[in-house]
């Protein structure tokens, strides 16, 4: 076997069993000295890593090792407690903000509501298996803001359905890929290499189409890939 190939099949083994996602490898200077080889025949090694989907080179970060990225689909019912939930990860939520306040001009215009209208904001950061995963920027529409401040943890979703009866479905989605800002690479655990996918929804509720929530999320593009279904 090459030499390359012994090398990528050790560092594969060591992945697997010695780090997390989001960990760096050791530089390829210190690996090739710690192999014995030439630089070269060491980038050739992390090639097959990379090739197995295991790492991601960065420019100015490394090699970070990733794991493989979850289908997140998004649909009319779609929504992020329910569609990770279901699959088996581990989720908690972490409240970072509930306040009132007015929607801006351009943003009213956009959804067609009137600016002076408050709104009440609430900001999360979702975890998966207790990694940073997604920031959420929630605008929700016809609430109040003594009972938005109840909700500590677990589906928003299913916070409003409980305390308002509102059953919503997502409605117009726009997403664009992005790179994070200094703020959301610090809430997110990732370096600024990593580009983010930034999602804007709006969601209606399902016997009158009267917005509910105008939903901005920013997510780390090595966990999720996105799937748009009808």
């Amino acid at each position: 076997m090459a030499v390359y190939l012994k090398i990528a099949t050790q560092l594969r083994n060591e992945i697997r069993d010695q780090y997390e996602s989001g960990d760096l490898l050791p530089p390829e200077k210190q690996l090739a000295a710690r192999f014995n080889v030439h630089r070269h025949t060491l980038r050739r090694a992390v090639d097959e890593l990379v090739q197995d989907g295991l790492i991601k080179r960065f420019q100015g970060l490394g090699n970070q090792v990733v794991r493989a990225p979850i289908d997140y689909s998004l649909h009319s019912n779609s929504c992020f407690t329910y569609n990770l939930s279901k699959i088996g990860f581990s989720l908690e939520t972490q409240v970072l903000g509930c306040y009132e306040e007015t929607l801006n001009l351009e943003l009213a215009n956009r959804l067609k509501c009137s600016a002076k209208a408050p709104v009440v904001i609430v900001k999360t950061c979702r975890y998966i298996d207790t990694q940073p995963a997604t920031l959420i920027k929630h605008h929700l529409f016809n609430v109040d803001l003594g009972t938005l401040g109840q909700y500590t943890s677990g589906s928003l979703h299913q916070f409003l359905r409980d305390h308002y009866q509102f059953d919503a479905e997502r409605g117009n989605t726009k997403l664009r890929a992005r790179m994070p800002t200094f703020d959301e690479c610090q809430q997110l655990g990732i370096g600024r290499g990593i580009p983010v996918m930034e999602i804007h929804s709006q969601y209606t509720l399902k016997r009158t189409e009267q917005l509910m929530e105008y939903s901005i999320s920013i997510s780390r593009s090595d966990i999720f890939e996105y799937s748009v279904e009808p």
